[in-house]
C-alpha cells in the first residue's frame, strides 16, 4: 500500500492493536498484583484483555468508519460531539454539579476540568485518526507525524496510567475508566497509524492478518473456559486496575438480562435470562426459586418474639461515649502516640479489648448496627437523598428542592423494624434516657429522622468548640438525674471526623494528614476526660457502668483520609473499653468482639431481656466463657449509593481474627488475606472456606440493602 492510497484496511487495523494493547496490559498488570502467575492464568489474564480490547478497538473502529463520509467539519463536529457525550457522562458519575457551592467545591471543579479534558482528548484523538473517503487519517498523512506524536501520546497514556494508580484510588470509578481507556485507545491509535509505514516486507499477508487474529482469539477462549471456576484467579483479575477493567466490560457484554450480573467469567448470574435472579437479588423465602443464586431457597422463619419488661428495677446506669472515625490504632494503649492520655488513665480501671470491630465503616451503618445488635444488611433502611447543601431529604420531600439544590447521594436510616433499637427496650422499662449529640454536618443523627426514637432528652449541640459543648450538656444532664431513678445516656463526639483545626491545650504532630488527625483526637480525648472525672465522682454514689468506643476507623493517606469507601482494618477497628460488673479492672481482652456486643452487654448490665436474633454477645460472657467465643466469625461492610439508586460501592468481609474474606458485591470479586496483612492467599485453606460459608449463610438471609419508603 502506498503512501498516496486511501487506507483500506485503517478501520479494521484498530481492532488487532487494540485486543493486543489491552491484553498486554492486563496480564503485565495481573503479573503485577503479587498473584501466583501459571501458563494457565497468564493466558486468562491476556484473553480478558484482549476481549475488551477487541470490543474498544470495533467499537473505536465502527465509529471512524461511520464519520468517514462527512465533510471536515462535520467529522469535526461529531467528535466534538462524543467527546461531550464522554464530559456529560463523567459529570454525572462523579457528581460533579451537585458538589458545586459546598464542601466539596474545590473537588467539583477539579473534576469538572477533568472531565472537559477527558472529553477534548476523545475528540482530539477521534480526529487525528479519522480516514475520509479520500484521505487517511490526519496522523498518517506524513511519516513526520506519527514519529513525533506517537511519542507524545505514549508519554500521554503513560501519565494516564501513572494518575489512575495514584489519584483517588479508592474513589471515583468513572474517572478511572476513562483514564484506562483513553491509555489503551492513545496506544492503539500510534500504532495504527505507525503501522502506514512499515517496511513491506514487514507487512503480514491477509491469511497472516486472519492467523494473527486467530492466536489472539485463543487465550480469549481459554479465559472463558478456566476464569469462571478458579476462584484464586478470578480474585486476581479483579484485584487489579486493568484486568478488572476488561473482565468487567466482558461481563456487561454477556449480561443478556441486563441485571447487572453475568453468567461468564465468574459473574456469578445462575439465570442469564431472569432478570429477578441474580447474585444481588434479595432471596425471598419458601417460593421456591434460588433467587440470589446462593444455598437454595430459603426456608421460612418464624417472626421473633417481643421480651417480656420486667417488673424489677434495673440494678446499674449506663453511659455510652463513641467517638466518631476513631481508629484503634491512634490511641494511647494502641498507636505510637500518647493522643489519649486521659482516656488511657481512666481505662485502667476497665477492661480493653485490642481486637474490637464495627459492623459498617462509616456512621450510618455503624451507629445503626450498634444501636440494635445486628449487622447494617439485616436492618431495613428508610431511604434519605442528601442534596449539595446538605440536607438530607426523604423520597417525599423532593417537592422541597431549593433553586438551584440538586440530589448528590442516597443513604439509608434504619426504620422502625422487627430490630427495636437499645434506647426502647431501656425505656420500656424505666429508665431515663438520653443523648447528647455531636453531627458535624452529615445529619445522619438527627432527631428528625426518626432512626433514634425513644430517647426522653435529644440534645444535639451546634456552634464552635463541639467536643466542648457535648461535655458540658452530658455533665449537665447527669448532675439533674436523681440517685433514686436510673438512666442511659450516649454522647457522641465527633471531633476526629471533622475539618482541622489547631486546638491549644493538646499535643501537635506536624501538618501530615497522620499528625493533623492525631492532634484532633487528642483535643476530643481532653473533652472526654471531663465527662470521666464527672462520671467517676457520681460513681461513688450510685452503679455507674460506662462503655467507649468508635462508630468507625479511618484510612489516612499521603494527602487525605477517608472512610466508608473499603472494609481494610483501618477503617473497621477500633478501641472499646468496658467498665461495669463483670470486668476487671486494669485487664487487657484479645477476644474478637464487634460493636454490636454493646447493646446485649447493655442489656445484661440492666437485666433486661434481650430479643431473638442479635448478631452480638455478652462482652462479660465472653470474658468468663472464652471457649465460647474461640470460633466466633465477625462481619463488617459497606455500601453507597448516588442519588439514582446506583451503588458506587457495596462490600462486605467476614473474618475470624486470622483470616480475612472480602467480596465486592458490584462485581462478585472475591479476596482472601490473613487478617493483619495484605497478601492474598489461596481459597484451598479450610478456614478460608469456612468464611465463604459464613458469608454466603449471611448474604442469604440478607441480600441487598433493604430500603422500603
Amino acid at each position: 500500500m502506498s503512501v498516496e492510497d486511501p487506507p483500506r484496511t485503517a478501520f479494521l487495523a484498530h481492532i488487532p492493536f487494540a485486543a493486543g494493547v489491552a491484553g498486554l496490559a492486563a496480564l503485565i498488570d495481573f503479573a503485577a498484583g503479587g498473584q501466583g502467575v501459571g501458563v494457565s492464568s497468564a493466558l486468562a489474564a491476556l484473553g480478558v484483555g484482549v476481549g475488551a480490547g477487541a470490543v474498544l478497538g470495533g467499537v473505536f473502529a465502527g465509529a471512524l468508519r461511520g464519520l468517514r463520509p462527512l465533510p471536515v467539519w462535520g467529522r469535526a463536529l461529531a467528535w466534538l460531539a462524543i467527546g461531550a457525550g464522554l464530559t456529560a457522562w463523567l459529570m454525572d458519575q462523579l457528581g460533579v454539579f451537585a458538589r458545586f457551592g459546598g464542601k466539596d467545591h474545590a473537588d467539583a471543579v477539579a473534576a469538572a476540568v477533568a472531565g472537559v479534558g477527558a472529553g477534548l482528548g476523545l475528540a482530539i484523538l477521534g480526529f487525528v485518526a479519522q480516514p475520509s473517503t479520500d484521505k487517511p487519517a490526519w496522523l498518517s498523512r506524513t511519516r513526520k507525524r506519527p514519529l513525533w506524536t506517537g511519542p507524545l501520546l505514549a508519554v500521554g497514556a503513560i501519565g494516564f496510567i501513572v494518575a489512575d494508580r495514584q489519584v483517588g484510588v479508592d474513589n471515583y470509578p468513572a474517572a478511572h475508566t476513562a483514564l484506562r481507556v483513553m491509555a489503551v485507545l492513545m496506544f492503539t491509535i500510534t500504532g495504527v497509524a505507525c503501522m502506514r509505514y512499515w517496511p513491506r516486507r514487514l507487512r503480514l499477508p491477509a491469511w497472516g492478518r486472519r492467523a494473527g487474529a486467530g492466536l489472539l482469539a485463543l487465550p480469549f477462549a481459554w479465559a472463558l473456559v478456566v476464569v469462571d471456576g478458579d476462584r484464586d484467579l478470578l480474585a486476581g483479575l479483579l484485584a487489579r486496575p486493568f484486568s478488572s477493567l476488561s473482565l468487567r466490560t466482558l461481563r456487561t457484554l454477556g449480561d443478556v438480562d441486563r441485571d447487572g450480573y453475568s453468567p461468564i467469567l465468574g459473574g456469578g448470574d445462575c439465570s442469564p435470562f431472569n432478570a429477578a435472579v441474580h447474585p444481588f437479588a434479595r432471596e425471598l423465602p419458601g417460593n421456591g426459586v434460588d433467587d440470589n443464586c446462593v444455598l437454595g431457597d430459603l426456608a421460612v422463619e418464624p417472626p421473633p418474639v417481643d421480651p417480656p419488661v420486667p417488673d424489677t428495677p434495673p440494678p446499674t446506669s449506663v453511659i455510652l461515649i463513641t467517638i466518631d472515625t476513631l481508629r484503634a490504632d491512634h490511641v494511647s494503649w494502641g498507636g505510637k502516640r500518647n493522643t489519649t492520655p486521659e482516656m488511657k488513665k481512666w481505662s485502667e480501671s476497665g477492661t480493653r479489648f485490642i481486637r474490637a470491630y464495627t459492623g459498617g465503616s462509616w456512621t450510618s451503618l455503624a451507629l445503626s448496627s450498634l444501636f440494635r445488635g445486628v449487622y447494617p444488611r439485616r436492618l431495613v433502611w428508610n431511604p434519605f437523598y442528601e442534596t449539595n447543601r446538605f440536607r438530607l431529604l426523604r423520597s417525599t420531600e423532593m417537592d422541597q428542592l431549593d433553586d438551584g439544590e440538586l440530589l448528590k447521594l442516597k443513604f439509608g436510616l434504619p426504620a422502625p423494624d422487627k430490630y427495636v433499637p437499645l434506647q426502647t427496650y431501656l425505656k420500656r422499662r424505666g429508665m431515663y434516657t438520653a443523648a447528647v449529640i455531636d453531627d458535624g454536618s452529615t445529619g445522619f443523627l438527627d432527631a428528625s429522622t426518626g432512626a433514634y426514637p425513644d430517647f426522653d432528652e435529644y440534645q444535639e449541640v451546634s456552634g464552635k468548640s463541639l467536643d466542648v459543648a457535648v461535655t458540658d450538656a452530658a455533665i449537665k444532664i447527669l448532675d439533674a438525674q436523681p440517685k433514686d431513678r436510673p438512666f442511659f445516656l450516649w454522647a457522641h463526639y465527633f471531633g476526629p471526623h471533622g475539618g482541622h483545626s489547631w486546638h491549644r491545650g493538646v499535643p501537635r504532630w506536624g501538618n501530615s494528614v497522620a499528625g493533623k488527625y492525631d492532634h484532633e483526637i487528642a483535643w476530643t480525648d481532653k473533652q472526654v476526660g471531663r465527662l470521666l472525672q464527672r462520671i467517676d465522682e457520681l460513681a461513688k454514689e450510685r452503679e455507674i457502668a460506662v462503655i467507649i468506643t468508635a462508630d468507625h476507623g479511618e484510612s489516612l493517606g499521603a494527602k487525605r483520609r477517608t472512610h466508608g469507601v473499603g472494609v481494610g482494618e483501618d477503617d473497621i477497628r477500633v478501641p472499646l473499653v468496658v467498665r461495669g460488673p463483670g470486668f476487671a479492672p486494669g485487664t487487657t481482652s484479645k477476644q474478637l468482639v464487634g460493636t454490636v456486643d454493646v447493646m446485649p452487654t447493655i442489656l445484661k448490665w440492666t437485666e433486661t431481656p434481650a430479643p431473638e436474633g442479635l448478631d452480638g454477645r455478652d462482652l462479660a460472657g465472653i470474658l468468663s466463657d472464652p471457649a465460647s467465643n474461640k470460633n466466633r466469625i465477625l462481619v463488617a461492610e459497606t455500601w453507597r449509593f448516588v442519588a439514582n439508586g446506583d451503588a458506587t460501592h457495596n462490600m462486605v468481609t467476614v473474618f475470624d481474627g486470622t483470616y480475612k474474606l472480602v467480596c465486592n458485591l458490584l462485581d462478585e470479586a472475591l479476596s482472601a488475606r490473613k487478617q493483619q496483612g495484605d497478601k492474598p492467599l489461596p481459597y484451598g485453606d479450610p478456614k478460608i472456606e469456612r468464611l465463604q460459608d459464613a458469608l454466603d449463610q449471611y448474604l442469604e438471609r440478607t441480600g441487598p440493602p433493604n430500603f422500603v419508603d
